[in-house]
């Protein structure tokens, strides 16, 4: 947990957009960037698994992701990474069927989606 907490820190002693935007809200605010920034990624993280961000962070995982790198194993000369992705969209538009029919069970299950088994499914809501 220290090791994370020093990349934190050391994050936000960086000079970027983000730590700039930081700096100007504490300046306005009266209360220290490092707890401003705490703030927002608990928000977000909280957003993320309850809000409508869990099937945008499935999608992501999921879709975006994949599709990057079997456009890289399309342009590489090796036809076994083209074999490990094409099975994976085949794999992927099967679970994709196979959980549009049971989404009006699975959607009564609290944090589906933040706790999918595996998270390179599609995502419906």
């Amino acid at each position: 947990m220290d090791g994370l907490r020093q990349r934190f820190e050391h994050f936000l002693e960086q000079r970027n957009f983000i730590t700039e935007a930081l700096g100007a809200l504490e300046v306005r605010t009266g209360v220290e960037k490092r707890y401003l920034a705490a703030g927002a990624v608990t928000v977000l993280s909280l957003y993320l698994l309850f809000g409508y961000g869990a099937p945008l962070l499935c999608n992501v995982i999921g879709f975006v992701y994949p599709a990057y790198a079997s456009i890289k194993a399309i342009e590489s000369p090796s036809k076994e990474d083209d074999t490990v992705w094409l099975t994976y969209w085949v794999v992927y538009a099967l679970f994709g069927l196979v959980e549009f029919f049971s989404d009006l069970l699975l959607f009564w299950f609290p944090f589906y989606y933040a706790g999918k088994p595996n998270q390179d499914r599609a995502c419906h809501r």
